[in-house]
């Protein structure tokens, strides 16, 4: 005898019953459908638009990649030191006195001078300074900060813009202050502000007194910056 209510497989459900409809006929219909379905899809203008849209996505992905193409991922490197730059050429290297300054073989022709700092022991207060080769014999230091301002005292060894800038003709270099255009002679002597007498005497302009002398003391081969006046 056949079983009753025979229990239903979980995993092949049974289809829906349609009212009027043979449950054979309902298969059947559902066949018939897919298989359209199917045939439709596999019409050759179906298949041709599916290809040109695959087609066109292809194309834009390709060109999204041209204009930003991915950067691979580089492996981390480890921390190398920063090089430090090279000193320029020609660079002019600025002793600092109370010591040496320089050496007699740089200071060999006459009016030859070499710019270097001086260092108040007693205020700690850096001047710019010159010490020039005489030409007589000798050399003569200076600061090139003038007496009583801030100014900042040149050597002028151009003697055509000594006269053009300064209205004073000479046959040799002057050292100038162009804040008020005076003219001070390394080969002459003035008076200082308190009755001492220096190179550097005012030649012409409206200077009170030449420039702050510094002592210079030649030991050997090297031109020492002893003390600032």
């Amino acid at each position: 005898m056949a079983e009753q209510n025979p229990k239903q497989d979980p995993f092949k459900p049974a289809q829906p019953h349609i009212p009027g409809v043979p449950h054979s006929a309902s298969k059947s219909s559902a066949g018939a459908t897919s298989n359209g379905l199917v045939a439709a899809l596999l019409q050759p203008p179906v298949v041709l638009g599916f290809l040109g849209t695959f087609a066109f996505l292809i194309g834009i992905s390709v060109w999204l990649y041209s204009r930003h193409p991915v950067k691979p991922i580089e492996a981390a490197s480890a921390p190398t030191e920063t090089a430090k730059p090279a000193s320029a050429p020609g660079t002019v290297t600025i002793l600092v006195a109370p010591g040496e300054i320089a050496t007699t073989d740089e200071l060999v022709k006459p009016w030859s001078s070499k710019r270097f700092d001086f260092v108040d022991p007693d205020t700690t207060l850096t001047v710019p300074a010159l010490v020039v080769h005489l030409p007589h014999g000798g050399y003569w230091g200076f600061s090139l900060r003038e007496p009583f301002g801030g100014c900042h005292l040149e050597y002028v060894t151009d003697l055509k813009r000594l006269e053009s800038t300064y209205n004073f003709k000479s046959d040799h270099p002057m050292v100038g202050d162009p804040c008020d255009y005076s003219v001070f002679d390394l080969t002459k002597f003035g008076p200082t502000s308190d009755n001492a007498v220096v190179r550097g005497a005012v030649v012409h302009g409206t200077a009170l007194r030449p420039p702050i002398a510094i002592e210079i003391k030649v030991e050997g081969h090297k031109i020492i910056a002893a003390r600032r006046e």
